[in-house]
């Protein structure tokens, strides 16, 4: 067959593109909201690459959050859900918080930047939600006041204590490591340690998983 008889085949048409719903769209965005701010302090972040990298129009943004810091809070509060994930079962959590902040180590790094250079709304959504953090506190409470210590000391204080040491242990590994002698296996050493001490913290409080 000739040239002259080749006949061009139409091209498909594009398919398209599917439409979002407004779950699926706060999704993305929140996730992407999230590793971005795992690489860089909020105030570096774009709104046009967040929502780029969620596959979105930039200005559903303001239409689902309202705002960029909404957005951001939005993200910090879920950062916060998987730190503080629980039940009432396993209310003592040092080691499993030590275990994800050790394979998420930026989010210390973000809950520094909130403390240091704002803003400060973002550390109310960094917290644990009220329920968690009641279901934290209770076997604390109940282990003091049985060793004799809960008219000196709030289980709210032991809490954040516990707390400062899990986020300073990744925030400031570098200097342990250059001036304070740690063995090559010093995560592993102190997840075992964090583990026996929820075990002991429940059984001194009575609580399921001792």
């Amino acid at each position: 067959m000739s040239s002259g008889h080749l006949r061009s085949v139409p091209s498909a048409a594009p398919k398209p593109k599917q439409r979002l719903d407004a779950e699926t769209v706060r999704a993305r965005l929140i996730d992407a909201m999230t590793k971005a701010l795992r690489r860089s302090g909020s105030e570096n972040v774009s709104i046009r690459d967040v929502a780029k990298a969620a596959g979105v129009n930039h200005g559903l943004v303001h239409r689902h959050f309202g705002s960029k810091s909404a957005l951001v809070a939005a993200a910090v509060a879920k950062l916060s859900a998987e730190v503080h994930r629980g039940s009432p079962e396993h209310a003592a959590m040092s080691a499993a918080t030590f275990l994800f902040l050790k394979m998420h180590p930026d989010v210390p790094r973000l809950v520094a930047r909130a403390c240091l250079d704002g803003p400060a709304e973002l550390l109310h959504h960094a917290a644990p939600p009220p329920r968690r953090l009641g279901e934290i506190i209770r076997p604390i409470r109940v282990a003091l006041d049985r060793l004799g210590l809960g008219a000196e000391l709030d289980p709210h204080v032991v809490n954040a204590l516990a707390s400062a040491a899990l986020l300073g242990w990744f925030l400031f590994r570098p200097l342990f490591k250059k001036g304070f002698g740690l063995p090559h296996d010093a995560d592993k050493q102190l997840y075992l340690l964090l583990g026996r001490l929820d075990r002991m913290l429940l059984g001194i409080a009575g609580e399921p998983g001792a």
